[in-house]
Order: C-alpha cells, then structure tokens, then sequence
C-alpha cells in the first residue's frame, strides 16, 4: 500500500515482505485453528466466526502473496480485513469496495458492490434467498472477466458470505433450495462454455475458475440448506474442494495469466508472450502438474472431492423421498456433466501447452524465469499435501464450519477422507499404491509374454548372410549350436503348413477369432435385443414371479 518513494532503500525488498506478511497471516489462521483458539483472542478474532473462514484465509494469503503489489494487492488487502471484520455492514464495505478495484468495465463498476446485498439484510429476511441469487450470479460474472490470481477474491467472498448465511438461516424452502441450485449451476455452466470458447489461456484459466465456483455453492447449498441423509458427505466435500483444487487453480491462474486488455485479444496468440508456459521450460511443467491436480485422477486433486459426492448423493437418494431423491440424482447427473466440461477445458490448455508444433514466437527460456514459476510451485506442493494427506486440513477447517461435531487431529487419520457419523472412509494414499502395482503389472505382463501396445523395430539381416559359414580363429571357443533340433522344428513347422507364418496367421488362430467375432456379434444382437424389449421383459418378468409365488403360497 505505500509508495515506493517512502520505502526508500526497502523498496527493492517488497515482494519478500510482503510474501512475510501474508505467510504469518497464514500461519496465524492455521495455529489458532490447530489449537482449537475460538473467538478467545480480541485481535485476531477470525476463529470465533461460523462461516469457512479458515480455508478462505489461507487461499487469500496464497493469493495475496502471488498478486503482489497494485490495485490487485490492496483488493486483496481489503478482502482479508473484510474476513475479519465482525460486522456485516464493515464487511460489505470493504469486500465491496475490493469488488470495484477488480473491476475491469465500467458495468462492473456499478453492478458489483450489488453482490454484497446479502450480508446488509438479515438472514431471515424472505429477501435473503433471492439476494443470494444475485450474489452468486454477480460473482461469477466478476470471476469470469479476471485475467490472473485475482480471479479467486470474488469466488473467496462469495463463498464466505454464503457460507456465514446458509450457517445461520438452517434448512430453506424447496424453491429457494431450487433457486440457489440453479444460479450456482448456471455460473458453473457459463464457466464451462467459456473454457470451450476463449481464444486465451487466461480466458480458458478464469472460465475453469468460475466452474469450480459453481459447484462449490452447489455444495455449500446441499450441505446447509437441505435435510437430505448425506449432509454431513455434502459438507465434508465443500471442505475439501476449498482446499487442493482452489490452490491448484491459483497455480494455473498465475501460469497462464495475461496483462492484455479485451480489446486486443483478437490477434494475440493462445499463450501471450509474456507467458511462464512460452518462456520457460519449468512452467510447462508446472503447468502439467496442475493440470494433472485438477483432472480428478486418483488420489490427486478433486478425486476426493468426486468421491465424497458420489457418497453423499447415494446417501441422499437412499434415504430421501422419491421426488426429493429424483432430483438430486438430477443435480448430480449435472454435476457430472460440469466435470466433463471443465476436463475438456483442461485438455485445451494441455493440447496448446505440451504440442511439438507450438510455435514460441522467437522467446528463448531465460533463467530468470525459474524464480517466476516458484509461487506456482508452492502451490501445487501444498495441494499435493492437501491432497495426499486431506485428514489434516479436514481436521484444521472442521471446526469452523457449521455441523453435528468436529473432526479431532489423530495421526491414525491424517491420510484419510472420514466423515463423523459415519465409519466410511477413503485413503488417496492407497490409490497410489493400487496405481503403482496395476503399472508394475503391466510391465511385467508385456515383458514376460511380449506383448506391447507399440510395435518395436526388428533388426534386419541381409541376404547373402544367411548362407554364410562359420568362421573362427586359433584358440577360440566355438559354441555348440542346436541345429538338429531346429531342423527338426523347421520340417514339422513345414508338415503343419506354418511354414513362414506369425502366429495371428496360423488356421487354428484365424478359425479361433472368427468364431470368437461370432460369438461376440450374437452377444451384441442379444443385448440390443433385451434392451429394445426391456418392458416386456420386466412385465414376463414379474407374471413369472406372481405365479410361482401363488403356486408357492399354495
């Protein structure tokens, strides 16, 4: 915040204080939450608060230290004292006045500090559920249009602030549930569009950026405002999509950031030239890794995060109504559709990254590039901690966020997705385990019988060398050569008739996979059969069922 002309001989040290401050911020959140500090320190009274505090402070201070300095920097300022302000009314002024320095149209400018609506009127206000509307599709219009690290400070607030008021109006209505559901699917659906359609890197970053936004308030309305069975899953899925996947945006964010306005994009190539992917080696491989992070492979990323929801929804279906059940299996159809989008969005980027054929524009690798690629690189180590070993940062941001109880550190538990009223659990750390054996199996199964997925170069002998004798030298070794029996295995390969033949060219093989595409092709008719005739099948079915039970009651 202040200039460098009073910082003097401190102003070359800037980026190293303030990645300090931001670091103690975060270190200051993390030993109040382990410590279980609740509300008992007047200066620091964050963890008194119900909402997600904690996991937003700790992203704000990852955000905070990769921005750096600029109207970008004091947005993010004014946003972490906006966490800790007590008040709504302080809280809205200054998350709100933080929206506006984001803003980069002028409709921005105005439409923008209307998100912060919601935390100015009371919870229970028959207002609230629409505001919150607003408030969500406002946010991710803002998430949508940033260029860079910056694009999680709206996301940060709208999370927080949805958070803090779903904790405390409980269970709503089932049109407000359905109303947030739709706003929260639509801001993830338009992200989704626009990770398909940017022509930049940075478009392609903040469209993946706003999807995750959506189907964290997805989450957070499922978790807070229904009295579905699989509530507790629900939330334990907010918890942790706020953790791995958030920071691995925010490397993604800062790798593929832009400083190019909207009106000269139209000839700009897909990574701008000042890019970390173009000009470095080291961030093309960040970039990998966070790619990988936010695919959903196991155990890396929102694996666990799909894992708990796939629990969560069976829960919900099992023990709900059967409308209620309906529609939330509908919910999670479309959340699955979401996924696939912000996958092929991820594939974009990759494809345009890791091609042999891309084009560098004339910009060499420079070794000080390697220093601009390290906030990325913390990232992604603290989300590959997050990821492999998610019983911690549950047990850190449990208690902070609304619920039956909260989670208690055990290192027994610090490798394990647990819910609390529930003995179902997941380990990632057996997913790495499971991966590395079915990869050493294969190896082993192609090196053994031969068998690979790409054809290897034969080395080719010439003619004349066939018939050529043996030749040897005075005083050495001549080894003994098998030439009867393989005489002996040349006449009867002659006798067969497989003479010169690979073994896919022998009858038996050829008879054997004729037979086998058959078979296989009766199999597909009989299939196509049972499913074009499923309903007289169920109703057979059932009559044959009815019957015997007659003639067995009988």
């Amino acid at each position: 915040m202040l200039p460098d002309r009073l910082l003097r001989q401190v102003a070359p040290w800037r980026p190293e204080i303030l990645a300090v401050l931001w670091g103690g911020i975060g270190l200051l959140a993390v030993i109040g939450a382990s410590l279980r500090v609740e509300g008992g320190v007047s200066w620091f009274p964050v963890f008194g608060m119900d909402g997600p505090t904690l996991p937003m402070l700790v992203l704000l201070a990852f955000t905070g230290g990769v921005i750096g300095k600029g109207y970008r920097g004091l947005a993010c300022v004014l946003t972490g004292l906006a966490f800790l302000a007590l008040s709504p009314l302080v809280f809205g002024l200054l998350s709100g006045t933080a929206l506006v320095m984001l803003a980069d149209r002028g409709r921005q400018g105005v439409c923008l500090p209307a998100a912060i609506i919601p935390a100015c009127i009371p919870a229970d206000s028959p207002l609230s559920p629409p505001a919150l509307c607003f408030m969500v599709l406002l946010l991710g219009w803002a998430v949508s249009s940033q260029k860079g690290p910056q694009a999680l400070l709206p996301a940060g607030i709208g999370l927080f602030l949805l958070g803090r008021l779903l904790a405390e109006v409980g269970v709503l209505s089932p049109i407000d549930q359905g109303l947030l559901l739709l706003s929260g699917g639509v801001v993830a659906l338009s992200g989704g569009v626009q990770a398909l359609r940017a022509s930049s890197a940075s478009g392609v970053a903040s469209g993946l950026t706003s999807a995750g936004f959506g189907a964290q308030v997805l989450l957070l309305t499922l978790a807070l405002s229904t009295s579905l069975e699989g509530a507790e899953q629900f939330r334990t899925a907010t918890l942790l999509g706020m953790g791995a996947p958030f920071l691995a945006l925010l490397a993604l964010l800062w790798l593929c950031k832009s400083e190019a306005t909207d009106t000269d994009t139209a000839g700009q190539p897909f990574f701008s030239s000042g890019s970390l992917v173009v000009s470095s080696v080291a961030g093309r491989i960040a970039l990998s890794a966070a790619l990988l992070m936010l695919s959903g492979l196991p155990p890396l990323g929102g694996f666990s995060v799909l894992w708990c929801l796939l629990t969560a929804g069976e829960l919900a279906a099992v023990g709900a109504q059967p409308v209620q059940a309906l529609c939330t299996i509908l919910v999670l159809v479309c959340a699955a559709l979401l996924m696939v989008l912000g996958l092929f969005g991820l594939m974009r980027i990759g494809l345009e990254a890791l091609a042999p054929s891309r084009k560098d524009d004339g910009v060499m690798p420079q070794a000080a590039n390697a220093m601009l690629v390290l906030p990325s690189v913390v990232c992604l180590a603290v989300a590959a901690g997050v990821a492999l070993l998610p019983g911690g940062w549950l047990a850190l941001v449990d208690h902070l966020f609304v619920g039956t109880s909260s989670r208690d550190f055990t290192w027994a538990k610090v490798a394990t997705v647990w819910f609390v009223d529930t003995p179902v659990s997941f380990t990632p750390a057996f997913c790495v385990l499971a991966l590395g054996v079915c990869v050493g199996a294969v190896v082993g199964v192609g090196r053994v019988l031969r068998l690979y997925p790409f054809s290897h170069g034969t080395a080719v002998r010439a003619e004349w060398c066939d018939g050529a004798p043996v030749l040897t030298r005075a005083g050495e070794s001549v080894a003994e050569t098998e030439e009867s029996s393989a005489q002996i295995w040349r006449m009867l390969t002659v006798f067969l008739g497989l003479d010169g033949k690979n073994l896919a060219e022998w009858p038996v093989v050829e008879k054997t996979q004729a037979g086998g595409h058959y078979l296989q092709g009766l199999l597909f008719k009989g299939v196509a059969w049972c499913e074009a005739q499923g309903m007289v099948l169920i109703l057979l079915f059932l009559g044959a069922g009815l019957f015997l039970g007659l003639f067995a009651g009988k």
